[in-house]
């Protein structure tokens, strides 16, 4: 029988960093002598097997194509035993797992394309501005599609050039019929 736990303390077997993995033991599998790997949560914030949560305390048996996460980490766990008959764990694939900051929603990046958008063809100073403001947070939270944040912030930097153009055009237009 081989027992594998999974947490965030160098104790473990596994590493994971992610804060809500539990320190010590968040999980375990075992991998028994008859060749069946079951998996015991030991979280409070409970393991993942194929998007179900399990509580503290229960068990369940794993199939190989199962997929496990815990806190924000999905863990490749058929690679613990791989390349050893099931016999024993493979220390090759025991490495850190980083956590990774799930990205945000679409938000502000939409904000900033409609601003972009109207801006541009109404000639709009204060939205080319907002689609200005709202890439740029777009871009700083790490929005799913940057590409939105960015269009939109683009289209704001015209959308205030082209005022200001009109702007300084007008002005001149305006002292030359009066001057």
């Amino acid at each position: 029988m081989k027992i594998i736990k999974i947490g965030r303390s160098s104790s473990n077997d596994i590493v994971v960093n992610d804060v809500l993995v539990t320190r010590n033991s968040h999980c375990q599998i075992i991998l028994d002598d008859r060749g069946i790997y079951r998996l015991i949560d030991n979280s409070l914030n409970g393991t993942f097997v194929n998007g179900i949560r399990m509580g503290k305390g229960a068990e369940v048996r794993l199939n190989q194509s199962d997929i496990i996460r815990i806190g924000n980490t999905t863990l490749p766990w058929q690679t613990y035993f791989k390349n050893t008959g099931g016999t024993e764990i493979d220390t090759r694939y025991f490495s850190p797992i980083d956590y990774q900051e799930p990205k945000k929603g679409n938000g502000f990046g939409i904000a900033a394309l409609c601003c972009g958008v109207v801006g541009m063809f109404f000639g709009g100073f204060i939205l080319g501005t907002l689609a200005i403001i709202f890439g740029g947070v777009a871009l700083n939270r790490k929005e799913k599609s940057k590409g939105l944040g960015i269009t939109g912030l683009v289209l704001g930097i015209i959308a205030v050039a082209i005022t200001i153009i009109v702007l300084i055009f007008l002005g001149t237009m305006w002292s030359f019929l009066l001057g």
